[in-house]
């Protein structure tokens, strides 16, 4: 085996099985094509509701766009070159593909190929538009999500106030030790809510999957559990930075940002720098607007459309929503939306292919991926054997 590539990976990429064995299969064949589908239909909603003869005109132009986009997918046609939306990166979206996947097809392409690629693309159709350059093709979808659960969210805002003021009353380790694996289980189980991996997730089946978070019965469900190795690093942290690298808007970003929350509060960070996406991508993940609108729908819930909540809930959510708000004000806490994190390399290439990102996350005490595509992009989505140890695999 020769030098690490894309296209010349130690161990065979996860590609779609012909004969429907595998959930690369699935995927390909049921999972995102549905996820397309969503999206048009949501946008051929949204064109009706335009009042606009020329964004009216040109939604249906865009509409076809991604119709056809679908129906390469499905027929499996080769992956196209992108077009430019002036976002940064497609040069370096097509030097990839003709690099390494040049006359690739859906079915022969790699998982990790083939997905974000369609993500992109995506963007793409609407990033090159004059009048639906700014929409958000997912954010109805997130927002309605978080609404549908303020519910969970006002009784774990609630735990998790407590917990911190716990925190600030003890000087014992065991407590703090305690305090700190309730909120990290939090932030990890926060994934389940990933509405790429579940587009017909309905509010009852949200809401049974939030309060197993909340509870805790998921501890034992982790597969490599190293928890108590991170808090070997937490606990030598005194005001230092932590980065989170985030997933999911809407109930996961919530629980990153209550770990954060607690991080500042026990003081072991004095910064926490989050890495969002720039572009809406795999139809749950965080940007800067999504980051925003979490913050500004803890500090009024009501005007954010939330309703059914207790005074005592309601007060709860506007008080950590006007902290939250201060500590961005403050640059406590930083939202950054490097194109990296949406661009087509692993992240074993983020020494050579984004320098300045980095040497900033070297900067940091501790850096924490988010997210199932993170992990696939830190271990390059390989048939690695099972025996294999993370550190190798990174």
């Amino acid at each position: 085996m020769g030098e690490f590539a894309p296209n010349n990976t130690p161990f065979p990429p996860l590609t779609a099985a012909r004969d429907g064995s595998n959930f690369t299969y699935t995927s390909l064949h049921d999972r995102v094509p549905h996820i397309l589908t969503d999206v048009i239909n949501d946008f051929y909603a949204a064109i009706q509701a335009s009042q606009d003869a020329a964004a009216v005109a040109e939604g249906k132009q865009l509409t076809a766009q991604l119709s056809q986009l679908k129906h390469e997918m499905v027929t499996d046609k080769p992956l196209a070159a992108l077009a430019d939306d002036g976002v940064g990166d497609i040069a370096q979206w097509n030097s990839w593909l003709a690099r390494y996947f040049a006359g690739a097809s859906w079915y022969s392409a790699p998982f990790l190929a083939w997905e974000p690629y369609m993500y992109r693309r995506i963007a793409t159709v609407f990033g090159r538009s004059a009048h639906w350059r700014a929409y958000d093709f997912f954010a109805a979808r997130k927002r309605d999500t978080f609404r549908a659960s303020m519910a969970a969210v006002a009784k774990l805002c609630a735990r998790v106030d407590a917990v911190v003021r716990e925190t600030r009353a003890t000087d014992s380790l065991v407590k703090r030790h305690l305090a700190f694996v309730e909120v990290l289980q939090a932030s990890l189980w926060g994934n389940q809510t990933d509405l790429s991996m579940f587009p017909d997730l309905s509010n009852e089946r949200l809401e049974e999957m939030q309060a197993r978070i909340s509870s805790g019965e998921n501890s034992d469900r982790i597969a490599a559990n190293d928890t108590d190795r991170v808090w070997e690093v937490v606990q030598g942290v005194r005001a230092g930075r932590v980065d989170i690298v985030l997933d999911n808007a809407g109930f996961e970003l919530l629980q990153d940002v209550l770990l954060a929350h607690w991080l500042v509060a026990a003081g072991v960070a004095a910064q926490v720098v989050f890495h969002a996406k720039r572009i809406p991508w795999y139809v749950s993940d965080v940007t800067g607007r999504d980051f925003d609108w979490l913050v500004a729908t803890l500090q009024d819930p009501q005007a954010a459309g939330a309703s059914g909540l207790a005074a005592a809930d309601a007060a709860v959510l506007r008080a950590l929503g006007g902290q939250w708000r201060r500590l961005l004000d403050s640059g406590v806490w930083r939202v950054q939306d490097e194109l990296f994190w949406t661009g087509p390399l692993g992240f074993r290439y983020l020494p050579t292919a984004a320098p300045d990102l980095w040497a900033d996350l070297c900067a940091s005490d501790l850096v924490i991926f988010k997210g199932d595509l993170n992990y696939r992009k830190l271990i390059y989505d390989l048939h690695w054997p099972v025996s294999t140890p993370f550190v190798d695999a990174i």
